[in-house]
């Protein structure tokens, strides 16, 4: 099933039955707190949509000679939260960037930009990414090959963040959008990330980076601590989806800054499935050290 990301879907604008409307209300706040309590494991499957800025190289290629890759990331794995959230995360990623991309990529990167250098590993194949015990590990091409190594210490929820930029599971971010959600009202059936049919309650809402900066810990991790004042405005439509025992299942985020901006667009998708067997995420044997790639994640390119 492929999942697109809509502005409808953030809004929820979705048509929902009328009989639904007189559902009793969901409290996602307790229910992550139980979930936090009960050390929970949640499988996460996450899609992307990215609009980067137009490269005008790619007009001086023969037509059709640039197909292939997207530049959207997709992400597949599984998480397990305790007290403050995500605890620990183990994932793959990938950003499948097509022939022409890539090349564009490399010849910026002989030219020493480290940006251009790291994003084409990146989207050059899938690597994978795992944060335990306060310490963040990668594998694969972007990280310098098969081998784990390790990238520094990080929160639990490192591994998992910084395409999707509402970490639901901290209560500080949480409360706060609830908080101010402009929407609270049963919503329709969606798809966990098992393609399981779920009823859900919604909760919908605006905030802006500034504002999102200020209330998530989460956020200003990714950020490295500091958020650009021309980045504080734009404005996040997000939206969260839960089950009606308030489990989080879907969670939305779309922000357009527009021109003139790092990235004209980004719609994120997260979909989550409970009741998983998950093994114990333990720390992998690294075979030594390396940097977290410049542009690894979407909201790297907001990063002062």
């Amino acid at each position: 099933m492929r999942w697109t990301v809509t502005m409808a879907g953030v809004m929820g604008l979705a048509a929902v039955p009328a009989h639904a409307q007189a559902a009793a209300a969901v409290d996602v706040v307790a229910a992550v707190q139980r979930l936090q309590a009960g050390s929970q494991s949640v499988k996460v499957v996450q899609h992307t949509a990215a609009d980067w800025p137009y490269d005008p190289r790619f007009r001086e290629m023969p037509r059709g000679a640039c197909r292939g890759g997207s530049g959207d990331p997709h992400l597949t794995g599984v998480a397990r939260l305790g007290g403050g959230g995500v605890v620990a995360a183990d994932v793959t990623r990938s950003m499948p960037l097509g022939e022409c991309h890539l090349k564009f990529l490399r010849e910026d990167a002989a030219g020493g930009d480290r940006r251009a250098a790291d994003l084409a590993k990146v989207g050059s194949a899938a690597h994978k990414v795992r944060g335990v015990g306060g310490v963040l590990y990668g594998a694969g091409p972007a990280y310098g090959g098969k081998s784990w190594v390790r990238l520094g210490s990080a929160p639990g929820g490192a591994a998992l963040y910084g395409d999707q930029i509402i970490d639901v599971f901290d209560l500080g971010t949480l409360k706060a959008l609830v908080a101010s959600a402009s929407s609270s009202k049963s919503g329709p059936t969606v798809h966990d990330a098992d393609n399981r049919a779920v009823k859900t309650w919604g909760y919908r809402g605006t905030t802006t980076f500034g504002q999102l900066f200020k209330v998530s810990k989460p956020f200003k991790q990714m950020l490295g601590g500091r958020l650009n004042p021309k980045y504080s405005r734009i404005t996040l439509h997000w939206g969260i989806s839960t089950d009606l025992s308030g489990r989080p299942v879907i969670v939305q985020a779309i922000w357009r800054p527009g021109e003139g901006y790092p990235m004209q667009s980004v719609a994120v998708a997260t979909r989550f499935s409970w009741n998983v067997k998950a093994t114990d995420i333990k720390a992998p044997r690294a075979g030594g050290t390396a940097r977290d790639p410049y542009g690894d994640d979407v909201i790297d390119v907001f990063r002062s």
